[in-house]
């Protein structure tokens, strides 16, 4: 049994390098706390590295599994732990496969983390809380033509059906997502903090001491993040900073994009939840810096990076994409694109579980629509 937590009443601090690319909150180290419970942590495939890393801020380590495939695909696993009246948390991103797990989709990471949560529930675990920092499906959150699912909905009753008790997931796609479980809290996890922080202790100090800063939503959808985030640089001493947004317009020949705002002479950051072909975000960079923007670079949390994206990326007018390690990138990655930085979700979710466990208010932690 595990019950070293720590109280985490601590200001968030500047993220501190911990790889070439990689940067990781700095948390306070944990103090035994008795009248959590025994809880334990248990790592899916999809991103062991980030489950490692929430292990270790809890001061504690990620309990011992079997999660392989027999011959023929069907998942296998097998708990070497007792989990009888525990607590139980497991990090699975409902992401594609990525390093030595690309042949894996995800689809298969779903039926793992079902499967999963099947097991504790057989094993007579007190609470099951999923932990998804990846949200998949979650673009396909309404009915928007005739005969399709809303499968971010149908994803949320599978997750119920199995037995979780709770949900924590980090910047969903859209917030109404959070309604489609009906009996399961969900607590959205925002990476944005830790964004500003990155923000303004990394880019801030390479702009001209006049700059001027424009946030930007690559479309109007997206308005809401760009408004929290353009907050959270103004809280931070951020002085010059205005709000734009770029709307595209499709054709079968073309894609115009309108602006709303002005970024003549300002040094953009786009924001977004999700990179995934890169379409969008490069589309964007193309027309601010036609319109006159000093600068571009992008901040999302969720970096898919499909198919030919991160070339994409290396080519755009973008002088740095941010995302967070929610979905995991290799070395490999890293080198087809060295715009890209990382930002550690650790903490957060660190500082989640911790919350859970002592029942904390996480608000501190919440993903936009904070006053």
């Amino acid at each position: 049994p595990h019950s070293g937590l720590r109280a985490m009443s601590t200001p968030k601090s500047p993220p501190s390098p911990t790889g070439k690319h990689k940067y990781e909150r700095k948390v306070s180290d944990f103090f035994p706390n008795a009248e959590t419970g025994h809880f334990e942590l248990i790592a899916g495939n999809s991103n062991p590295e980030l489950a490692e890393q929430i292990a270790q801020n809890l001061g504690i380590k990620v309990s011992s599994a079997d999660i392989k495939n027999f011959n023929d695909g069907e998942c296998n696993i097998k708990l070497h732990t007792s989990v009888r009246d525990a607590h139980v948390f497991v990090i699975q991103s409902t992401c594609p496969g990525k390093g030595g797990n690309n042949n894996r989709s995800i689809n298969d990471h779903i039926m793992e983390l079902y499967l999963l949560v099947r097991c504790f529930r057989r094993a007579s675990a007190r609470t099951v809380t999923a932990v998804i920092p990846y949200y998949g499906y979650a673009r396909q959150d309404e009915k928007t033509r005739p005969r399709v699912p809303i499968a971010a909905s149908d994803i949320a009753m599978l997750l119920e059906a199995a037995g979780c008790d709770r949900i924590l997931a980090v910047d969903l796609h859209s917030a109404q997502i959070q309604g489609q479980f009906q009996q399961c809290p969900v607590d959205n996890l925002s990476m944005f903090e830790d964004f500003a922080e990155y923000f303004v202790g990394k880019v801030v100090p390479r702009l001209a001491p006049d700059a001027e800063v424009a946030v930007v939503s690559p479309d109007a959808d997206g308005t809401a993040r760009a408004k929290f985030f353009l907050g959270l640089l103004a809280a931070r001493g951020v002085e010059k900073v205005s709000l734009a947004i770029t709307i595209r317009q499709k054709t079968a020949t073309s894609i115009t994009v309108n602006l709303v705002g002005d970024v003549q002479g300002k040094d953009c950051v786009i924001v977004d939840d999700i990179i995934d072909t890169g379409n969008r975000v490069c589309t964007c960079a193309e027309a601010l810096v036609d319109l006159g923007a000093a600068s571009v670079g992008a901040i999302s949390t969720h970096g898919l990076f499909s198919a030919k994206a991160l070339a994409k990326l290396d080519a755009s007018d973008l002088d740095y994409v941010v995302v967070s390690d929610t979905i995991p990138m290799s070395e490999e990655d890293f080198a087809k694109c060295e715009k890209i930085e990382q930002v550690s979700c650790a903490a957060t979710i660190s500082e989640a579980i911790h919350a859970t466990m002592t029942g904390e208010s996480v608000e501190h932690l919440y993903a936009i629509g904070k006053e």
